[in-house]
């Protein structure tokens, strides 16, 4: 059973009844009724409640239907997505098998909100839709989406797949990744290898890698393909399993996202390179430039890939790849080697162990569907865990504390499976760090680690060998708990907190005889582990060993306890005046007396007396009141544990010593003050302080011996002391002493159960359960109560009446007093305050003895927030929904007399603090004090009944908390005792919570409530917050309160010049606040109030009160819509419903239905009221801009679709173009292009016949030809510009990736605009018409016009450089010239001009841009006699435009031209393509260099967003291109490279007729598909750059050298240089991956031509990125190959630069090179070792040693032998005097060698900077015996020698057993530095 699925009420002490089929019942009833009536609040109600158990299937689909085919509210949208998607979480319920869903529904919800349009709902809401709607996709698609549905997935997807652009494209990548299925086949389901309804992943699979490798290096699109694979793995685990080349491929494509730092070379590139792309997202209202919110845990992707593809066949899995990654990456992971990849490496190791345990539990768990030969073997487990943990290992130590904590739950998940593996080498290097007194770092990282792992060092059936650490530890980290370092000192603690939560008993055990004579099993280090199979365990040494260890409790127990008080006494508390509640003090403070609880339950009652001993005399002597707190939670901890002895010998202790104090006339000063308090009362209030924390949480049972004692001490207390602080301590006694021995709770908080406890055989035997939790699903697994006995009820009620009840008269006589006229003195204040704190905790006390008043609910008023308050997500779902439940209250007979009494006492209390608070908060609002107890006494009684929110909330906290730190696997209902207790704990007071939300609304409630709102509007600070929270709980827990409080805090708002600051502060707070905000937000009778409120709010100009203005109307704002008309679901989804119940409700339904309609009816009504009353605060010209905003932000929420646009707000809006303010005219922009959008889409729907539809139709493509007839679609718009009539005539496809890759069956057309002049909008939805008519009337009004070009061209804050068009007013022009067509134009068109012949003026230029593009785009629909005018207008316009635009200028065009072309057929445009194309040629010979790069500028406009659609067009017009080649001006030069090289990829395009064709030809490629990664090239491409190559070349023979870089060699270079570094840095890289490999020869040259800094800065960019490029095998190898022909050049600069690269390349394509390539290179490097310059020796040394750590030990070992060899023959001794060697070449040569072999020795040294393999000890020593020889020999020695001590220095201790004896002492002369002295 999982942990979330067990009735936690089954283990209540009472019977519960049969509430769980009652709830499913009510619940199914309550839904289908809601349900079938359209009642959407009703049915977000009823999913609060839902606990996913009853008709779980049934309600999946409901609500999927629900969720894609009805229109749902924001808030129930949200719920039913979150629902959904948490109830298919889980996946052991739920399969393929039992619910399949329809993606299409889905999809084409997600699509609808993903490309919004204009009329939808605006952009906050639809983030939070699709926020919902990508979480349930996740979810839904990997397991129930059909398998069969992926052909269709594929035939939806892959025609909106056009990768020569990026635009769109990575929304396409993700609706693919999450819409293909990757469930498993149904059981009884065989599989389809054929046809549209294949089910063979193998068919489909090459296309997802085909797609893949048109993206290579693009690290956002590996992320999600990489996703979309291993989520088919994951779920296909056991049926499907990729081949060799595709785990290798993923492989490659995982370390690039790793993103690690290898010889690569940040180099700052140029600028002035133009951006090739086009980003049309923002065009569109697409939200995160039209990304999905997805997670992208690139880590985690990876990691789940690596764990699900292992396998038992090392030839087919991903575990030796996984071992050639470690080795690669090992060097990243040392502490010393930190950097950004070093989060993403501790992410990808804690994965890695999570997963890898998580699909080792799965294959162990009973009913695994895991194939046996698919499980993992434990062999492989163990070699995987054992390459995992050395990456762990050194993380240990890490400078990122976040790296060190992922390395803890690394080592932690890995215990758990293989804990021989990971304690033998954890527990050496923990007790050495724990020793280190100087790196205070390692000690702290170490008692973090023990702390994480102690659960599973201490659990003796998982790992018996750390049973006999676990003394040993606790001694050695009690030095730890030291008050200078409060986190040592918290993880120490939590170490041992960890161990008792596990079970460990700290008792001695007897030992019998000596220890065993064998081997000791737990000095084995790291290297005696066998890898393959676990370790034999010698189990009677072990046990020895753990019973002897325990000896050591009776001392280490007195130690703790010695250190936890003297850092009690040292920690600061609440008693501190400059003390923070949540300083790490008070929170160390907390955890080191829970601790001390923990350690008491579980140690043996032997030690008891030593116990209570020295916790008596630390608790008896005083120091001082700073301490108290803490000394409080620990003898709280002490009673807890330990309650006999602790009560025998502290109680009777303080009873005295406080009877004394009182006695001598301590506490009886009057005080009201909270801060200070008379030396005097020290003693007193210790005492009085330690009997609270003696009796807090004690059982009754236990007090009933001190009775007399416990009741006269209170009473002294409450009756005789006037100090705050002295009868405080006595109330809350009071409270503790009522409350406790009447509360339903378990008994006994140790990790064993009574019985097991008292059991001899567990108590001699108690370290071989440690670790054993409990099954709670056992049916033998209880949990023993604590139920209030007769006694305990006689002693609480005797409480009641002696102290309780006089109070009661005594409050009633001060009130009374107090509305006399006289002043109350200090002490007549002290005297009501008493009263008031001992009533308020007594009252509370008594909450466990009856249950609270309730009353019976109508299950009409399910639709309000009765059951939908603050705290319903946290209460557990299956309570009933209309009546309370049995939750152990003492009294339950309302006739019994006792019940009676006490809620006698209860209405009594309440009536008096009604009145109280009446007379006292009217009166006299200066008695803060009293005011604030009253306020918290009224509270009291309505919000604290056994129970109240704010403890249940916060011990949900801890729970959530507790679940988290202990990482309890929630598939399984195995956990600690001590957590069940708990859990069980909360089940218990959250019935008591549930109980109290039924309470009555009585008329002293209303009473209380409307008395406390009055005091919300206080004068003073701290009534006001007090009145405020408690208001919040009581609209929490009776939220029929808050419509009766409502008039009296708008009342506030609207007063006017009348306003109080400091009222409308307190109205504002109470109206902002949960409870209240959902009154108005679903009240429509409340809602257009306050928000005319927040509009109106006239106050003093006061900073803080704007504010919360602003801040209270931003939240309404953002949460609120429009009405939504209650619809019936679809037939479809009634049947769904009806089939929850043989139940007939149509006729309640019918009702119910009428009821939400007549609800509907008045919101919209009040809605329309709204928006007017908007407008006119909007026209009202005394309305300050600030109210005027907010007038704005609520219309821009409450327009819509769903309801008719208002005239009047159309009128006003259209007016604001032309307002003043620029806020009030981009909101304006906003509203309008809305509304016009909703007139449109209104009156499309309306009328069938409008000509904008019949325009418009779905056409069978038949691969392209019905577009194009024979002739290829590429050429469409070449042939329309060339006059052909059937290129002309045929239908506009706007769809820019339709036909790129594949074609689909159908898609939408536009057929030709008609010859007519009738509008496209001809008919107007008649409910639609007045806001047309309103809107058309302005839009045409005379001068209007010329208003709006004059406001709008009017510049801005932002300097000329920072001016942006406008896309939102580029939409608003678009909206209005689509609806009122070619006659809207007439009316703007001087304005227009006007503006597009300033040509000097920005703003006017960016405004006519913006006018222009609306223009343009709007224009889409027009018949073709308004088009032909248009255009007559429009381009001589604009080529005056083009002639003149200035360099401020252009940006506005080129995006004008963006935002008019985007996704248009470029058929639409033919007039203006002519016009840029041939009117306006590209001259190369021009004297104005910057117009002629306009042209091309504006060129690249058309290519960019119209591509390989147009590209033919463009090579037809013969742009003399190549011309400007060499041209002088920079700009020509860089558009030009730019343009050539998008001109020559857009010429690649793949055109597959259909999906079908396109996967099967795919597969045809083979595993991986078709490598789309590189081409060639057209005819025209490789002829275009060989003449561009053959150009360069040429003229480098006439280049001489400069500074200016004059010379046509060195501009033709760099327009080279810019059409490669176009295709690496901006378009798609098929094409500079072909051809820049062939001219590495000229890229290598051009990087050393200095003189000009901006061609060797491109041309090593270019070459970084054709390193750094992850290739495909075929291709990698030619890459390689062709690197490696540039070291023969003669130059060794050329040499020096080219080696860094190929190891760049090398370890970069490390999985897709083969071995043969890889040995070549390798070999390659290392003959470079001896190469004549030092520097290029030096280049290979480091290169060699990047590339030693990707080669094999086969390999490692040839080149240890090669090196080796060379130092064989020495060199002749140098003796002083002697004459120089007789043959000095011969010599020199013999240098170059010896120093070849000491490099090559020296890259297998650096290449293992952190392990010492078994070579290593003797390389070392053939180095030092080359120390003497001379440099660079002894230079690369000693750096060689200097690198390795400082990378090993770490594990030094455990290095050195590697060596001998003899190679110690050559490697201590060879570190250790000699002394001066010596």
């Amino acid at each position: 059973m999982r942990f979330d699925e067990v009735n936690w009420a089954q283990f209540l002490p009472y019977d519960y009844g049969n509430e769980d089929a009652e709830y499913k019942e009510a619940f199914v009833r309550q839904f289908k009724l809601s349900a079938l009536s359209g009642d959407q609040p009703a049915i977000y109600s009823m999913l609060l409640q839902l606990d996913g158990q009853p008709l779980r299937i049934e309600l999946c689909r409901i609500l999927y239907e629900l969720i894609t085919t009805s229109t749902l509210n924001l808030e129930l949208f949200g719920k039913c997505c979150s629902t959904l998607a948490r109830m298919l979480r889980h996946e052991d319920k739920l399969t393929v098998d039992d619910l399949t869903f329809d993606w299409r529904k889905l999809y084409q919800l997600t699509r609808s909100m993903v490309f919004p349009k204009v009329w939808q709902d605006n952009q906050l809401q639809l983030r939070n839709k699709i926020k919902n709607i990508v979480e349930l996709a996740c979810e839904a698609n990997s397991r129930f989406f059909p398998q069969s549905a992926a052909m269709e997935v594929f035939q939806e997807m892959l025609p909106q797949i056009q990768f020569n652009s990026m635009d769109w494209q990575l929304t396409t990548i993700q609706l693919i990744t999450l819409f293909v299925p990757t469930a498993k086949l149904p059981a009884d389901m065989p599989a389809v290898s054929s046809g549209p309804q294949s089910t063979d992943i193998k068919r489909w699979l090459p296309t997802i890698f085909s797609l893949w490798s048109f993206n290579l290096r693009i690290s956002v699109f590996d992320a999600y393909l990489m996703n979309l694979v291993t989520t088919l793995i994951v779920e296909q685990h056991g049926q499907f399993q990729l081949n060799c080349e595709q785990i290798q491929f993923v492989f490659a494509s995982g370390l690039h996202l790793l993103n690690l730092p290898v010889s690569r070379s940040n180099i700052p590139l140029p600028r002035s390179v133009s951006m090739a792309l086009a980003d049309t997202t923002g065009y569109y209202r697409m939200l995160h430039g039209g990304a999905l919110p997805l997670r992208e845990e690139r880590a985690h992707t990876f990691a789940r890939f690596i764990v699900y593809t292992l396998s038992n066949d090392s030839a087919s899995g991903s575990l030796e790849l996984f071992e050639q990654l470690v080795q690669m990456i090992e060097p990243f992971f040392h502490p010393s080697n930190n950097g950004a990849w070093s989060s993403m490496l501790a992410r990808l190791l804690r994965y890695l162990a999570k997963e890898l345990l998580s699909r080792s539990r799965i294959e162990a768990a009973e009913g695994c569907k895991v194939p046996e030969a698919a499980r993992l073997e434990r062999k492989v487990r163990r070699r995987f865990v054992v390459s995992v943990r050395a990456l762990a290992m050194l993380l240990l130590f890490s400078k990122d504390e976040g790296s060190v904590s992922l390395s803890h739950s690394t080592l932690k998940h890995l215990a758990e499976l293989e804990p021989d593996l990971i304690f033998r080498p954890l527990l050496d290097t923990l007790y050495t760090a724990i020793d280190s007194v100087t790196e205070t770092h390692r000690m702290l990282s170490a008692m973090r680690a023990l702390a994480k792992l102690a659960t599973n060092l201490s659990n003796f059936a998982h790992y018996p060998e750390g049973a006999q650490h676990i003394a040993p530890l606790l001694i050695l980290t009690l030095p730890g708990i030291d008050v200078n370092d409060s986190a040592k000192a918290y993880f120490a603690l939590s170490f041992i907190s960890s161990l008792c939560h596990n079970g460990v008993v700290l008792d001695e055990l007897p030992v019998s005889g000596d220890m065993p004579a064998v081997r000791s099993m737990s000095k084995a280090s790291a290297d005696e582990v066998n890898e393959e199979e676990p370790p034999e365990v010698d189990m009677e040494q072990i046990e020895w060993l753990t019973r002897a260890s325990t000896g050591q409790f009776e001392t280490w127990i007195d130690q703790f306890l010695r250190r936890v008080f003297v850092l009690m006494d040292n920690l600061s508390s609440g008693q501190d005046t400059n003390s923070d509640a949540n300083s790490s003090d008070m929170r160390l403070g907390s955890k080191a007396s829970q601790t001390t609880e923990l350690v008491l339950l579980h140690c043996g009652s032997r030690y008891y007396p030593m116990i209570t001993r020295l916790i008596t005399n630390f608790a008896t002597s005083i120091t001082s009141l700073s301490a108290v707190d803490n000394m409080c939670e620990l003898v709280s901890g002490f009673a807890r544990a330990i309650p006999e002895h602790a009560l025998a010998s502290l109680l009777p202790i303080c009873c005295e010593r406080i009877r004394e104090e009182i006695e001598n006339g301590v506490g009886q000063t009057s005080s009201l003050s909270r801060v200070t308090h008379a030396h005097s009362e020290t003693t007193l209030v210790w005492f009085a302080s330690m009997l609270a924390a003696l009796t807090q949480a004690q059982d009754g049972r236990q007090l009933l011996p001190y009775r007399e004692q416990i009741i006269s001490t209170v009473e002294l207390l409450v009756d005789s002391c006037m100090s705050r602080h002295v009868y405080t301590v006595g109330s809350k006694i009071l409270y503790q002493i009522l409350s406790w021995p009447t509360r339903t709770v378990p008994v006994c908080g140790r990790s064993w159960s009574d019985s097991m406890w008292n059991d001899a055989k567990f108590r001699d035997n108690h370290f071989r359960y440690w670790g054993q939790h409990p099954d709670i699903a056992d049916k033998d697994f209880s949990i023993s109560w604590h139920i209030p006995t007769r006694e305990e009820v006689d002693f609480v009620l005797e409480l009641m009446q002696r102290i309780v009840e006089p109070r009661i008269d005594e409050l009633a006589q001060r009130i009374s007093t107090l509305t006399d006229s006289h002043e109350p003195s200090n002490a007549e204040n002290v005297a009501l305050h008493r009263v008031l704190t001992v009533l308020r905790m007594g009252i509370r006390g008594l909450g466990n003895l009856v249950p609270p008043p309730s009353a019976p609910i109508a299950t009409g008023n399910l639709a309000d927030e009765l059951v939908a308050g603050d705290d319903a997500s946290n209460m557990p779902a299956w309570y009933l929904l209309d009546r309370p439940v049995i939750a152990g209250y003492v009294f339950t007979d309302p006739n019994a007399a006792e019940y009676g009494q006490v809620v006698a006492l209860r209405k009594r209390t309440g009536e008096i603090a009604a009145r109280a608070l009446g007379e006292l908060g009217g009166r006299d609002t200066g008695n803060v004090e009293n005011i604030k107890a009253l306020i918290q006494l009224a509270e009291s009684m309505i919000c604290h009944h056994a129970i109240d929110r704010d403890t249940f909330s916060r011990l949900r906290r801890g729970w959530d908390q507790g679940m988290d730190a202990f990482s309890l696997d929630t598939r399984q209902s195995i956990m600690p005792r001590l957590f069940a207790i708990r859990r069980a704990t909360l089940t218990q007071i959250s019935r008591q919570l549930h109980n109290m939300r039924f309470m009555p609304v009585t008329q002293l409630n209303r009473d209380i409530s409307t008395n406390i709102a009055q005091l919300c509007l206080s004068a003073y600070a701290e009534v006001r917050n007090y009145a405020v929270g408690a208001l919040e709980n009581i609209m929490a827990l009776q939220p029929h309160i808050k419509p009766d409080l409502v008039p009296m805090f708008l009342a506030e708002l609207d007063a006017g010049e009348h306003s109080d600051a400091e009222k409308m502060m307190g109205a504002l707070r109470v109206m902002d606040s949960g409870p209240m905000r959902r009154v108005f937000l679903r009240d429509w009778q409340l809602f257009p109030k306050l928000a005319l409120a927040l509009c109106r709010a006239q106050h003093e100009d006061k900073p803080q009160v704007k504010k919360m203005v602003r801040n209270t109307a931003v939240t309404q704002v953002v949460q609120s819509s429009a009405p939504l008309r209650p619809e019936p679901p679809a037939p479809h989804v009634k049947q769904l419903i009806d089939a929850l119940s043989t139940e007939d409700l149509s006729a309640a339904a019918e009702l119910r239905q009428k009821e939400c309609f007549d609800r509907y009816e008045f919101a919209a009504s009040e809605h329309t009221k709204l928006m007017s009353q908007l407008v006119d605060i909007l026209r009202d010209a005394g309305t300050t801009w600030r109210f005027a905003a907010i007038a704005g932000y609520y219309l821009d929420q409450l327009i819509s679709v769903r309801l008719v646009p208002e005239p009047q707000l159309a009128k006003t809006v259209a007016e604001y173009l032309t307002s003043d303010l620029i806020l009030f005219r981009e909101r304006s922009a906003l509203n309008l292009s809305q509304i016009l959008g909703i007139i449109r889409k209104r009156s499309k729907d309306s009328y069938n016949d409008i000509n904008v539809v019949n325009r418009c139709r779905e056409l069978p493509l038949n691969g392209g030809r019905a577009m194009s007839g024979q002739q290829p679609y590429t050429e469409l718009c070449a042939r329309a510009l060339e006059g052909d009539t059937d290129a002309k005539k045929a239908p506009f496809l706007d769809d820019p990736a339709c036909g790129w890759l594949v074609w689909p069956e159908t898609a939408k057309v536009y057929d030709q605009p008609p010859a007519d002049d009738i509008l496209a909008y001809n008919h107007i939805d008649e409910v639609s018409r007045p806001a047309y008519d309103a809107v058309r009337e302005e839009l045409f009004a005379d001068g209007k016009w010329d208003e709006i070009a004059r406001l709008f061209s009017v510049e801005g804050t932002r300097s000329p450089e920072e001016e942006l068009f406008g896309s939102a007013r580029a939409v608003m022009f678009c909206q209005a010239f689509s609806l009122f067509g070619y006659p809207l134009l007439e009316r703007a068109w001087s304005a227009i001009e006007k503006l597009a012949r300033e040509n000097d003026r920005v703003g006017a230029q960016r405004a006519a841009s913006e006018m222009v593009g609306g223009l343009l785009r709007g224009s889409k629909h027009w018949a073709r006699a308004s088009l032909d005018a248009m255009w007559e207008r429009l381009i001589p316009l604009l080529d005056n435009v083009f002639a003149h635009v200035g360099p401020d200028t252009l940006q506005f065009w080129q995006v004008c031209l963006q935002f008019a072309f985007a996704r248009r057929d470029p058929r639409r445009y033919l007039p203006l393509i002519r016009m840029l194309m041939y009117s306006r040629p590209f001259d190369p010979h021009a004297e104005a260099p910057f117009a002629e790069a306009v042209k091309l500028e504006l060129l690249r406009v058309l290519l960019s967003l119209w591509d390989w659609r147009i590209a033919s067009a463009i090579i037809d017009s013969r742009p003399r291109l190549l011309d400007a080649l060499a041209h002088p001006y920079k700009q020509v030069r860089d558009v030009t490279g730019t343009i050539m090289y998008m001109l020559s990829s857009s010429e690649f395009c793949v055109s597959y007729a259909n999906a079908t064709e396109a996967i099967d030809d795919l597969a045809r490629y083979g595993p991986l598909g078709r490598d789309f990664s590189h081409w060639a090239g057209t005819q025209r491409t490789q002829k275009l750059i060989a003449e561009m190559t053959q150009r360069v070349s040429a003229w480098e023979a006439d280049h001489i050298p400069s500074n200016e870089g004059t010379s046509n060699y060195s501009r033709g270079s760099k327009t080279l240089l810019v059409f490669f570094y176009t295709g690496f840095r901006y378009g798609p890289r098929r094409l500079a991956l072909e051809h820049a490999r062939q001219i590495l020869a000229l890229l290598s040259e051009l990087q050393e031509q200095h003189d000009d800094e901006e061609v060797w800065r491109v041309a090593s960019a270019i070459l970084q990125f054709l390193s750094q490029v992850l290739y495909t095998t075929e291709l990698a190898e030619l890459v390689a190959t062709q690197f490696l022909s540039l070291l023969a050049s003669s130059k060794w600069h050329i040499v020096n630069k080219t080696l860094p690269l190929l190891c760049t390349l090398t370890f970069a394509n490390r999985f897709t090179l083969s071995q043969e390539i890889r040995a070549r290179i390798l070999d390659t490097i290392s003959q470079y070792l001896e190469h004549d310059q030092i520097e290029v020796r030096q280049a290979a040394s480091v290169s060699l040693t990047t590339l030693v750590k990707c080669a094999s030990s086969q390999v490692i070992s040839e080149i240890n032998t090669r090196f080796s060899a060379k130092l064989f023959k020495r060199l002749p001794r140098k003796r002083h005097g002697r004459a120089p060697p007789k043959d000095p070449a011969a010599y020199n040569r013999l240098v170059l060698t010896r120093h070849a072999g000491v490099l090559g020795l020296s890259c297998l040294v650096l290449a293992f900077p952190y392990t010492v393999p078994d070579w290593m000890p003797e390389v070392l020593v053939l180095l030092a015996e080359c120390i003497d020889d001379p440099n660079p020999i002894q230079s690369t020695v000693q750096r060689t020698f200097s690198e390795f001590r400082r990378t090993h220095m770490d594990a030094w201790h455990e290095d050195r057993k590697k060596f001998s004896s003899d190679q110690l002492e050559i490697l201590t002369d060879m570190l250790v530095s000699p002394c001066y002295y010596a």
